[in-house]
């Protein structure tokens, strides 16, 4: 595997759109291997591609993605592959869990330890150091673990680090395949969805969700099912978080592990203009 050292590759400019300094990448945020001019899945146009990782090389992309939670005050100041101790998960995140075939990459919990003290590892990226939006559709292609005390999720958080509000595209549980949807609102706890709603395929899966200002749309395989208009719906840049989980009430047997949950591509698009 590739170094995972942040790369240094940014020019002088400033964005202050999210009340801090924060250097611009020159690199490209699309993979040349995702289709030209691909729309959603279920969607035939209106939508322009913005971010986009096939997965397809050997190792994890360091300029789009880091393989743990953002170092700062909202997670705890956790060191690279720390624990995520405000949600009492069993496992620490931390590279070693991520491998890549070719075609997909894939997130695996194992009963092992790379962090002093936590008895399980698993894997996870969000695009916190490359990717933060407003608005938009996102969408990842994912095949699912389907054992007890797993929890694969597809989601987004602030990139003010203030919580919630929190959007999950994608959270599942347990044996058959049954994921949710869900909306954490400011101020108003959680209201969207219910959890564990919508069956699923399997083998891979698309889930995706529509952000507009005032209005959210969850899909699955391409077909609409939630959808969720609310005055209170979040209007700050939000960045995209993938991650494998061991369920905090229902922490995974010894006999189950190791299990991955594997993950084809992740895109996001916003309106064509």
């Amino acid at each position: 595997m590739a170094s995972l050292a942040r790369p240094a590759v940014l020019d002088a400019g400033v964005l202050k759109s999210f009340g801090r300094a924060s250097a611009v990448p020159t690199f490209s945020l699309i993979d040349p291997l995702t289709p030209s001019g691909v729309q959603p899945d279920g969607q035939t146009s209106g939508w322009q591609l913005a971010f986009s990782d096939e997965f397809a090389g050997g190792s994890l992309d360091r300029e789009k993605w880091d393989p743990w939670y953002p170092d700062t005050d909202f997670w705890n100041k956790t060191s690279p592959g720390g624990h995520l101790t405000n949600s009492n998960e069993p496992q620490a995140y931390d590279p070693s869990a991520l491998s890549f075939d070719g075609s997909a990459m894939s997130m695996t919990l194992r009963n092992q330890s790379t962090v002093a003290g936590i008895p399980y590892t698993s894997g996870m990226i969000t695009s916190y150091p490359s990717f933060n939006t407003t608005y938009g559709y996102f969408e990842a292609r994912m095949q699912l673990p389907r054992v007890n005390g797993a929890w694969p999720a597809f989601w987004m958080d602030r990139t003010d680090q203030t919580w919630p509000p929190e959007i999950d595209w994608m959270e599942a549980w347990g044996t058959a395949g049954i994921v949710g949807q869900n909306y954490h609102s400011n101020g108003q706890g959680s209201f969207g969805s219910g959890q564990g709603s919508t069956p699923t395929n399997a083998g891979y899966n698309t889930f995706g969700g529509l952000w507009e200002p005032g209005h959210i749309r969850w899909f699955v395989n391409g077909v609409q099912v939630y959808d969720l208009v609310h005055a209170s719906v979040n209007n700050a840049p939000m960045y995209m978080i993938c991650n494998l989980a061991g369920d905090k009430d229902n922490v995974p047997a010894t006999s189950v592990l190791p299990f991955s949950a594997k993950v084809d591509y992740i895109r996001a698009w916003k309106a064509a203009a």
